[in-house]
């Protein structure tokens, strides 16, 4: 088992989000349900919100619908692009001044071409892309290739976009509103982070520095997967892929993920002290005090989004990180640690964030 650290520093020249429509709160979703699924149903997921503690977030489906399929308000793609116009306003730069995009998702708007082209279709992008077809830390491993590239090749200005239209894949009928996809349904929200990214100006402000990744999950069962639409399996028993989410095994396997990215951080000579704040991968709405508990920290250390925005997959962290530098609570020079954790083969990544 080991982590990979890169050496490397990047400016974060801008950031922005993509949310589609208005927020839906939690009774508008159990609103809906209740049009479709028996009061059982509803009852478990009431309960199952109320333990995670997210009030609202945006959905691109329609809830009017128990099969959204297709989404019924903002694309994958539409998302990104909103998001990554808000980080180049902010970076003062064009989508003409991006030498290489980055987008990464587990929910695309097709299986190919990837969600990135049609990202780039939306923006009139003329130059390369590449996607990576990974959830929650698919920030991390997009920033080992973007700061792997700027160190070599001396680009100026590169983007990241991370998004997820997940909501699609809920059916509101009896025979699938099982438990775990009870928990997708109140716990998921649709959504697009971006950032614009270039080199260190050695200015020691608005630099992502200390970058790790690693996994701890050979051997342990996917927390999170998506059954059916691949090779091995591409036929899907109810109509279309449906993400699995194995709560259990999540809560055994989760914790060490946090475990290791602190220990990635204090090898490199930080201690939890240094840190004005910690962004944890935004699971649910609750997760400030048990964390902040499990580091002996404050727990307004802990800066939380998943209340207002659910859990919101490869956007999250960007999102979070987004939330956190436009909320006035950093000065300059304030650290910030990013924690990031994937429950689909227990993969860990993060940063160093010098406001």
């Amino acid at each position: 088992m080991s982590t990979f650290v890169a050496d490397t520093k990047v400016k974060l020249l801008g950031s922005g989000i993509g949310m589609p429509g208005y927020p839906v709160s939690t009774a508008q979703l159990l609103r809906s349900l209740e049009q479709f699924c028996d009061r059982p149903s509803v009852r478990r997921a009431r309960a199952i919100a109320h333990r995670l503690g997210i009030e609202h977030r945006h959905l691109s489906r329609d809830l009017s619908k128990p099969d959204a399929g297709l989404v019924a308000g903002m694309s994958a793609p539409e998302l990104c692009r909103v998001a990554l116009v808000a980080a180049l306003q902010q970076s003062g730069r064009t989508i003409a001044d991006v030498e290489y995009l980055v987008g990464h998702t587990t929910s695309p708007h097709t299986l190919l071409p990837p969600n990135i082209a049609w990202v780039a279709e939306e923006m009139d992008y003329q130059a390369p892309y590449m996607e990576l077809r990974q959830a929650c830390t698919g920030f991390a491993n997009a920033l080992q290739i973007v700061s792997a590239m700027i160190q070599a090749n001396g680009q100026q200005c590169l983007a990241i976009v991370g998004s997820e239209t997940g909501s699609a894949y809920f059916r509101a009928d009896e025979e699938f509103t099982i438990t775990e996809q009870l928990v997708n349904y109140v716990q998921m929200g649709d959504g697009a982070g971006a950032v614009i990214l270039g080199p260190d100006d050695g200015s020691g402000r608005g630099i992502i520095s200390d970058l790790f990744v690693g996994h701890i999950g050979n051997g342990v069962s996917p927390g999170l997967a998506i059954a059916g639409g691949g090779s091995s399996t591409p036929e899907c028993n109810i109509g279309f892929p449906t993400f699995s989410h194995h709560a259990d095994t999540v809560r055994k396997s989760g914790p060490r993920l946090f475990e290791m990215g602190v220990a990635a951080v204090q090898r490199r000579g930080y201690a939890i002290k240094d840190f004005k704040r910690i962004i944890p991968h935004q699971a649910n709405g609750r997760i400030a005090a048990p964390l902040a508990a499990h580091l002996d920290v404050e727990v307004e250390r802990i800066h939380v989004t998943a209340h207002r925005y659910g859990n919101l997959g490869s956007a999250a962290i960007w999102v979070a990180l987004d939330d956190l530098c436009h909320s006035g609570t950093l000065a300059s020079g304030d650290r910030v640690l990013v924690l990031g954790a994937e429950a689909t083969k227990y993969l860990y990544g993060g940063f160093v964030y010098t406001h």
